[in-house]
């Protein structure tokens, strides 16, 4: 399991990825990714005989670290190739909250178009009034802090997605057997 941790420890992404190899006299020989999607896909759920079983639990410790090396490059190759989905993400997200921000400052001006309308403010009795004008004061305030707003948010996802940190969790080990060894 690959997770990807971004600069502020908040989970950027997240999959289950695989590599393998070849076993031969004792020796493990990594395969590429396509190599071993082809192997994964042509194996089946039929267990191998418990001499073949007992034969790759003694291997074990002879495989066990070219095994994890190779994770290691598939999970570094992996990471490469996300880069570029991550910038997009980064971009989209900055995108979106300074959409979603200027809609927001945009819909606050519309209405101090609906309040400065001119009114009938004996209407109003005083606390009315006076609510109203705090109202007005506190919508000014907030079309003013948008901006800095925008900026901060910017930073927080730019943070986010700063110096991304691939971390391993290795969960499963599939030997396949050919069928004639099995």
């Amino acid at each position: 399991r690959l997770v990807v941790i971004g600069g502020d420890s908040h989970r950027l992404h997240e999959e289950i990825i695989t590599a393998g190899g070849v076993i031969r006299e004792g020796r493990f020989r990594r395969m590429n990714v396509g190599q071993t999607q082809n192997a994964l896909d042509a194996g089946t759920d039929q267990l191998a005989s418990t001499k073949t079983q007992e034969q790759l639990v003694g291997l074990w410790s002879q495989v066990e670290g070219s095994l994890l090396q190779a994770l290691e490059v598939r999970m570094g190759d992996r990471l490469n190739g996300m880069q570029r989905i991550l910038d997009e993400r980064k971009e989209k997200e900055i995108q979106d909250i300074t959409s979603i921000l200027t809609e927001l400052k945009q819909s606050i001006e519309n209405e101090f178009d609906e309040i400065s309308k001119p009114r009938q403010l004996e209407l109003f009795n005083d606390n009315e009034l006076d609510q109203l004008n705090q109202n007005v004061d506190a919508l000014h305030r907030r079309i003013q802090q948008i901006p800095q707003e925008i900026e901060d948010e910017t930073l927080v996802i730019q943070s986010r997605y700063a110096n991304p940190n691939p971390r391993m969790f290795p969960v499963a080990v599939t030997f396949l057997v050919p069928e004639r060894y099995a």
